[in-house]
């Protein structure tokens, strides 16, 4: 039998049942379906995170005080360290260094903000004027504060735009006075728009001196430095020397925890990926499902068509002709199961990323074409067994099949 006869035929057959059919490409439909979807939203929730790393700048480099005795990315507990970090690490770092292209101090504490009547709670960093450049801060309005600002603790603060509304309205707030705590500090800047960064919005910060942070909150130790390499492939080499030299600082005390961010996004990935195989697997049984679905179709259709069987065998079909029409029957369920879910899955994903742009869960390729190609193989799978049936049904008991 022709190849295009045993598609007529079978395509005969599935059209006779088209409600039947319809049903049993639809349990095809959504185990693929929710195969790319779910896959697609683990790609995503990675293409989200990778992005707001890279927000945040790009080569950086995390040191913490203490050291954690397990091998992880995500560092020691916070107030772990027997010695503190103080200013002059980073000035010995910043001295010494060849590989870095800014580094700073930084400390981090929660104070309110008043102007006037207006009252407002607010995070505070403390940081030098090198800090933007590490973490992409941007200015919107005015200046970021001074070296020298830095080096003599000048109560100068640059704020949120969220904080400057609450504070001032629409008035211009550069140069006015607010009140952080009980220490009057003058506005030197606003920041730029930049919204929320892995939980962390920057809308609703204030960014002060490290000396004048150390003097407000009445501390002499750091919560960490903050440095950035000078180029990607020179990262190593930063953190190399930024231990020898906190290292040599602390006779020979390797008292503290060195991170880059590439080590921290490798580990967020590794989570995300095991995350999004883990949602394709569950996806997966759908899909078995839904071939369970054709297979048990096909029994029935095997069942039904006894005596058509019996009938084509007598005028002359090989038992191989009966195996490959209903096995064409099967992947013919499933091929179009296959590509009614990869295309509805592709369709929603991308219209998700219309909706949200921010969130990149477009169907990559690399699942869309192995979903499609599973389908088809789950319809050979959950097919030959009744097809093969089929075949060896014997002409006589087939024509006295009632």
């Amino acid at each position: 039998m022709q190849f295009k006869e045993i598609l007529r035929l079978s395509a005969e057959s599935l059209l006779s049942q088209k409600l039947r059919t319809a049903l049993t490409i639809l349990g095809m439909v959504i185990g693929v379906g929710a195969i790319v979807l779910l896959v697609s939203l683990g790609q995503g929730a990675k293409n989200y995170v990778t992005s707001e790393f890279e927000g945040l700048g790009t080569n950086l480099i995390i040191v913490q005080p203490g050291k954690s005795d397990k091998k992880t990315h995500m560092g020691p507990p916070v107030g772990a360290a027997q010695r503190k970090m103080t200013t002059a690490d980073v000035m010995a770092i910043e001295k010494r260094s060849l590989n870095l292209e800014a580094v700073s101090g930084l400390v981090l504490g929660t104070v309110s903000v008043r102007f006037e009547d207006a009252l407002s709670n607010i995070t505070v960093f403390g940081t030098n004027e090198q800090f933007p450049s590490i973490l992409t801060v941007r200015v919107g309005q005015g200046d970021y504060f001074t070296r020298e600002e830095d080096e003599y603790g000048r109560r100068v603060v640059v704020l949120g735009q969220n904080v400057v509304k609450e504070l001032f309205g629409e008035a211009d707030p550069i140069g006015q006075t607010v009140k952080l705590n009980e220490s009057e500090f003058k506005i030197v800047g606003v920041l730029a728009p930049m919204g929320n960064k892995l939980g962390l919005d920057f809308d609703e910060l204030g960014f002060i001196p490290t000396e004048a942070a150390l003097q407000l909150f009445n501390d002499d130790k750091l919560f960490g430095i903050r440095a950035k390499a000078s180029s990607r492939v020179s990262i190593d080499d930063a953190v190399a020397e930024i231990t020898e030299i906190l290292k040599e600082r602390r006779d020979g005390e390797e008292d503290f925890t060195v991170m880059t961010q590439i080590s921290m996004m490798a580990s967020m990935n590794t989570i995300l990926n095991m995350l999004t195989y883990v949602l394709g697997a569950i996806a997966a049984i759908s899909m078995i499902v839904g071939g369970i679905g054709i297979m048990n179709i096909m029994w029935v259709t095997v069942v039904e068509r006894t005596q058509e069987i019996g009938i084509r065998r007598a005028v002359g079909a090989r038992r191989i002709d009966i195996l490959k029409q209903l096995l064409a029957e099967a992947v013919a369920l499933s091929v179009l199961g296959g590509l009614v879910g990869v295309g509805g899955a592709v369709v929603i994903t991308y219209g998700l990323y219309i909706s949200f742009p921010s969130f990149d869960m477009r169907a990559p390729i690399w699942i869309v074409i192995p979903a499609f190609l599973l389908a088809c193989v789950v319809g050979v799978i959950f097919g030959v067994g009744p097809a093969w049936r089929a075949s060896r049904i014997e002409i006589l008991d087939a024509l006295r099949y009632e």
